[in-house]
């Protein structure tokens, strides 16, 4: 775990600085108007970087740790462009997991090997889904860094569903299996994807 801290706080510092060599593009390419919006986008990449960096970590499959490196850049870029939004319209961002995201990060810590891979792919689905509707309402809003955004979740999201069978997940999740399952029952859920 002592590795999983530094790892955070190394991409979070890289994050950061990179965010400031964003500040050279045009505020209209990145613009936002909704601070809430924004805390939540943040929190969600927050919680996408940890949970990549647990994947790097704990995951057997090879698509799963290459699906989180890719996770790592994709929200690692986006994070930074939303990162200095933010620092121009003075709006404080998270920087801690809000409780649900906290308790996903716990649940699938437990885990190692395929266990984690199918939990882990089966909360990106998750994650990914919801995003994706969340930004594509904001950007019907107009808010232009979630309307340029959107690409990368929806690639994220194919590739996810993509890496779905291969650990155990055979089809799409469902809006009523959004839970993490819990570290005593790992994959023991009655559901159509077991």
């Amino acid at each position: 775990m002592k590795f999983l801290g530094r790892g955070l706080l190394v991409a979070m510092a890289a994050v950061l600085l990179s965010a400031l060599g964003f500040a050279q593009y045009d505020n209209d390419v990145f613009s936002t108007a909704d601070p809430d919006f924004m805390k939540e986008a943040a929190q969600d990449a927050m919680a996408k970087i940890h949970l990549a960096y647990l994947a790097l970590q704990n995951a057997e499959n090879e698509q799963v740790r290459s699906f989180a490196q890719q996770i790592l850049n994709d929200y690692g870029q986006t994070q930074a462009q939303l990162f200095n939004i933010a620092n121009q319209q003075s709006v404080v961002l998270p920087n801690t997991l809000d409780s649900k995201n906290q308790e996903t990060f716990e649940a699938l810590s437990q885990l190692q090997g395929a266990a984690f891979d199918k939990a882990y792919m089966k909360a990106m689905l998750n994650e990914d889904q919801t995003a994706l509707s969340r930004f594509k309402q904001e950007a019907t809003k107009g808010d232009a860094w979630a309307n340029r955004t959107l690409p990368t979740l929806e690639g994220d999201l194919k590739k996810a569903e993509k890496i779905a069978p291969a650990v155990g997940i055979h089809s799409t999740v469902t809006s009523k299996e959004q839970g993490v399952p819990s570290t005593s029952k790992p994959s023991n859920t009655a559901s159509p994807q077991q």
